[in-house]
């Protein structure tokens, strides 16, 4: 169970994961949708262009599905959690003011009231915000590619794959901080 103060201290870096998921899922839907405005719906090619080119867009899609999903069950394995939760925390670090550099002496109390494990807790959260980003950066990368070969082709079907396996990886890898608190307390 965590506290109240725990609650409240996360409750920000929580927010910034979730409207970062938000945007890159918006954004991998407007890939979508203008590659279907630009080209138009019904404008396909039978034929495929077959080029190099191609073939780098499929190996760099790949080389991002293989990447962002590696790096996230690896990131977020029970070892590697372990390993950061044996850490120690610098608690003037995560009570500095980002803006001033300067430490936030009412975040530096709220932080010397937490339990140990509450401020590794707390200090996991931006190291999930870190694993968030990425990933889902990388899962992005998979709807450009799509898009550019949809461009290339000048045919919207291509895209479809693409941004469907984005979106999927968005979905699964949706930030639960909450989830990952009570992983964390039960290693």
């Amino acid at each position: 169970m965590i506290s109240e103060q725990l609650k409240e201290l996360i409750r920000p870096p929580a927010l910034v994961q979730k409207i970062i998921w938000f945007v890159i899922v918006g954004s991998i839907i407007f890939y979508i949708a203008f590659v279907y405005i630009f080209i138009g719906g019904n404008k396909a090619l039978t034929t495929s262009i077959g080029s190099n080119t191609e073939l780098l867009i499929y190996i760099l899609t790949g080389a991002s599905l293989l990447g962002s999903t590696l790096y996230y069950l690896y990131s977020l394995s029970d070892s590697r959690l372990k390993q950061f939760m044996s850490k120690d925390v610098d608690l003037e670090l995560l009570a500095k003011n980002p803006k001033t550099k300067k430490i936030d002496a009412n975040k530096l109390a709220q932080l010397n009231s937490l339990s140990v494990l509450e401020t590794k807790i707390y200090s996991l959260m931006f190291e999930l915000q870190k694993i968030t980003v990425l990933s889902l950066i990388l899962n992005e990368l998979i709807v450009i590619f799509g898009s550019a070969l949809a461009f290339m082709n000048e045919d919207v079907s291509k895209i479809v794959p693409f941004g469907i396996v984005s979106l999927v990886l968005c979905f699964w890898m949706f930030p639960r901080p909450l989830s990952l608190i009570k992983r964390v307390q039960n290693l």
